[in-house]
């Protein structure tokens, strides 16, 4: 471990992901590492390594000095202008950074994830252990997504793998073969995606369960304007892309009874997608309304759940789904697909979780949704602002993810072995492994 300034132990975390605040646009990894750096606390001191812009954005973030460390938050941000978001740029930064534990956000992010991966492996930078969370990016539906659009035959497209699904396992055959992934902690956010990992990554790959961290909620009740029945006010906020499915979210629309609106709230992450999914709202019948705000900040993010009915977000498949405790924890019933570990919303009276196969089921839960009166959608608030608070008092997601970085940093005479013999380590601080110890193991290659 590295000794700060006062000659306290500690453990340096040197984080690496696409975007990062003041960005908004990027979603789930940007909000699970800034509640990472708010409240892990001592001893661990976070830096991140990002882009200097927000996602889709041709400008930096205003005020910012690229390329030179400073406080954000709790922690430190060094912002890379495009120009040096690469393996020289990259390579720069990592060696002029003391850190013991490297944390990638993405499994196949080329410059955040590859890029420190294969400079490690070609020991360009220190072989420090490794903590990659592939944030969902294992799941079937993640690989699943992008067509053959028209360069094969319909028929013969059908019964093929997606090009992506083909790519992508071919980089994870290759990477492994070239031992990118040794020295590597798996962090899944839930047992299910432990499983993934495991299925795909080998079963020797070393995977912890450790949730993704949520912010805690304002303190203040939940307030929101009574329902009116036979009116479903419904709001999809997500990127635009084919795995958070806002395709199939308008097809169900023009089946409900009453007055329909759909409010979708996010950046376009695929344009070709997005024409797809506006042809397809301009042809929903008279009694539909559908409009699209764009991205939106989020502090207003709050403020707008309250003023829908229900959260509609059939994804092809989350690791975790911040923006779905965000809705409950705003009283907002969330109607989403089973793939993500939001289970069990309908007995909570917080939500419903369906099957995509089921199309006719989403259609039902909105037409429940629209038929409601005030008191019952009032019920059906309280359940699901219960459920969104429980969990994000819920200590047990911190204890883990504490655990798994301290338990990494103790691997480090692991990696120090690896690259061979090296001056004698700087004095360590007692008693920060006390930890329950956590199953390690080999990573695959």
């Amino acid at each position: 471990m590295t000794t700060g300034p006062a000659g306290r132990g500690e453990v340096a975390v040197l984080a690496l992901l696409e975007r990062y605040l003041p960005g908004y646009k990027a979603g789930g990894p940007l909000r699970t590492v800034q509640n990472m750096v708010e409240q892990m606390g001592p001893p661990f001191r976070f830096r991140i390594l990002t882009r200097d812009r927000d996602l889709g954005d041709a400008r930096p973030y205003p005020g910012i000095v690229p390329g030179a460390w400073q406080p954000v938050g709790r922690g430190e941000a060094m912002y890379l202008p495009p120009r040096q978001v690469g393996l020289r740029g990259l390579r720069r930064a990592m060696r002029g950074t003391a850190y013991d534990v490297l944390y990638l956000n993405s499994l196949f992010s080329a410059p955040m994830s590859i890029a420190p991966l294969l400079l490690r492996r070609l020991r360009a930078v220190p072989v420090t252990p490794v903590v990659l969370a592939p944030r969902g990016e294992l799941h079937p539906g993640a690989l699943s997504v992008g067509g053959w659009g028209g360069w094969l035959p319909r028929r013969l497209a059908e019964r093929l793998p997606p090009p992506k699904y083909l790519k992508k396992r071919l980089y994870i055959a290759l990477s492994g073969a070239a031992g990118l992934y040794r020295g590597v902690t798996w962090q899944a956010s839930s047992e299910h995606e432990a499983a993934e990992i495991r299925r795909r990554m080998g079963r020797r790959a070393a995977v912890v369960v450790a949730p993704d961290l949520v912010a805690a909620p304002a303190p203040c009740a939940v307030l929101r304007a009574p329902k009116r029945a036979g009116v479903v006010r419904a709001m999809f906020l997500s990127r635009i892309d084919p795995k958070k499915n806002l395709a199939y979210a308008i097809a169900l629309l023009g089946g409900v009874r009453g007055r329909v609106e759909l409010g979708i709230y996010g950046p376009v992450g695929d344009p070709d997608y997005w024409a797809r999914c506006r042809a397809l709202f301009e042809a929903l019948p008279p009694h539909v309304e559908v409009r699209y705000h764009g991205p939106v900040q989020s502090d207003r993010v709050a403020a707008l759940m309250r003023s829908y009915d229900v959260f509609l977000l059939p994804t092809l498949g989350e690791n975790f789904g911040h923006v779905v405790v965000e809705a409950l924890v705003q009283g907002c019933p969330a109607l989403i697909s089973d793939q993500t570990p939001w289970r069990g919303l309908e007995a909570a009276h917080a939500g419903w979780d369906l099957p995509l196969d089921r199309p006719a089921a989403f259609v039902a839960a909105l037409q429940r949704v629209s038929d409601m009166g005030p008191d019952e959608h009032a019920r059906w608030s309280a359940g699901a602002a219960a459920l969104g608070r429980r969990r994000s008092a819920d200590e047990t997601a911190l204890r883990l993810n504490r655990e798994l970085f301290l338990r990494t940093a103790g691997s480090l005479a692991d990696a120090r072995r690896e690259r061979g013999p090296r001056p004698p380590a700087r004095p360590r601080a007692q008693g920060l492994l006390a930890a329950p110890g956590l199953s390690r193991g080999g990573g695959r290659g």
